[in-house]
């Protein structure tokens, strides 16, 4: 991958592609679940993005690596907060429409923004939480805000060290400490403004918006930078409601994690208010990606990014208590009462935009019965039309074995469907396979 273009300079056609989801509804491990996303806060010191719940009237605290939650800040900690300089306690008016995020890594701070949508009683807030005697962040004080204020999206600027906050298309400086706002300006192009984030590399500002764009703002002209905005809807995005720039090695290492706010999803479903974290490529050649693309391999803490979906009904997928490599599996089991299709999946793809080269997938398979086929295939997918797919076949055994399978790009750009499955007519009621240590390599 290729590094992306310095500050005001136009980027070679760069393109946005999905790496892997973060699951809120629940969080992995976890019985808590986000009841509606939205801005989002990274904090690099305690290795935390921090996503707020509006409807939840929270803000939760999770590793972004893994997804696993740390901790959960409810209402009641707003509601007692202080006025800041001293006044009455915030109360319950003031964390009922909880809108965004911003932290000041000098002074060490986070700040949480509420508006004033959707009950009339709800009133404007700033929220500032200071480290404690434990050195945890807490909910240290409070600051009312301007009737009609609706900061929905915020944002430390590690350049001049002040907050932005953003509304439609107005963003300005606020000052917690005295509690007020700077002018209001404008960024030609830019409007619907929901979530912002600085770079601590360079300072530039990036925004995603009502339109579902992730877009790039050079912050030195305040101008947006060219080619640098992308539709998030085609990765399955439906309500963008924050961003954090969370930093790689090199700039072709940042992660861009976005928080969709959509409440369209089934209350079951695995992408419901999800984080989705997207890497940029550098049109101009970068070189392709190295090491395992699956980001889930193991299935160590939960089964995000793989699904059951194309098997049989009653085929269910759970995790197992032991695995080819450390202490769990995938455990695809039929729950029917004759034989059905079983199938492990992944979901969304891993490889959501192929590139040209050889791509390697494997994985470590067992049954408790000895005997069935099970095949892994990997179909190169053009939007919903199969480009071309290829397949292998080997007896399933009740020891762990590894299979693969590989697929030479035949049309760069698009997404690879991974599957290991067994076929009907040799999957009784009962354990199907178990999976592990999957990989998907590029050559």
């Amino acid at each position: 991958m290729g590094t992306l273009a310095s500050a005001g300079t136009a980027l070679a056609s760069p393109s946005l592609e999905l790496e892997r989801t973060i699951r809120t509804s629940p969080f992995v491990g976890s019985s808590v679940s986000i009841k509606d996303g939205e801005g989002t806060a990274d904090i690099v010191r305690d290795h935390s993005l921090w996503l707020v719940d509006d409807n939840g009237r929270a803000i939760h605290e999770v590793d972004p690596s893994t997804g696993a939650l740390k901790r959960t800040i409810g209402r009641a900690a707003f509601e007692a907060a202080p006025q800041f300089g001293g006044g009455a306690v915030a109360g319950p008016n003031r964390s009922g429409d909880l809108e965004s995020a911003a932290y000041d890594a000098i002074a060490d701070e986070l700040f949480i923004f509420s508006g004033p949508c959707c009950v009339s009683s709800n009133l404007p807030t700033a929220f500032r939480l200071t480290r404690d005697g434990s050195g945890d962040l807490q909910v240290e004080s409070y600051q009312p805000l301007v009737s009609g204020s609706n900061h929905t999206a915020s944002a430390w600027n590690p350049g001049d060290r002040e907050i932005y906050v953003g509304q439609g298309s107005v963003l300005r400086t606020y000052d917690y400490a005295t509690n007020t706002l700077g002018p209001a300006f404008r960024i030609t192009g830019l409007s619907g403004i929901l979530g912002l984030d600085f770079s601590p590399r360079d300072d530039d500002l990036f925004v995603v918006t009502s339109a579902e764009r992730l877009i790039r703002v050079d912050w030195a002209s305040r101008t947006i930078v060219p080619g640098w905005s992308f539709d998030l809807a085609t990765s399955g995005v439906r309500d963008s409601r924050g961003v954090s720039v969370i930093l790689g090695s090199s700039a072709s290492d940042d992660r861009y994690y976005v928080l969709d706010g959509g409440d369209t999803r089934s209350s079951g479903d695995p992408l419901r208010h999800a984080v989705y974290v997207f890497k940029v490529l550098d049109g101009g050649g970068p070189p392709p990606p190295t090491g395992n693309l699956v980001g889930n391999p193991g299935f160590e803490t939960d089964l995000a990014g793989w699904s059951a979906a194309g098997s049989g009904t009653g085929v269910t997928l759970t995790r197992a208590a032991s695995g080819h490599t450390g202490t769990s599996s995938a455990h695809v089991v039929n729950g029917g009462t004759g034989t059905r299709k079983c199938v492990l999946t992944d979901t969304p793809n891993w490889v959501a935009t192929t590139q040209p080269g050889t791509y390697t997938a494997s994985v470590w398979v067992r049954g408790d019965v000895a005997g069935s086929t099970i095949k892994i295939t990997l179909k190169e997918m053009n939007g919903g039309t199969l480009v071309r797919s290829r397949i292998f076949s080997a007896p399933l055994a009740t020891a762990w074995n590894l299979i693969a399978v590989t697929e030479t790009t035949a049309s760069p750009g698009s997404t690879l469907d991974l599957q290991v499955f067994i076929p009907r007519a040799q999957a009784p009621p009962g354990t199907c396979f178990y999976a592990d240590d999957v990989s998907i390599t590029l050559s």
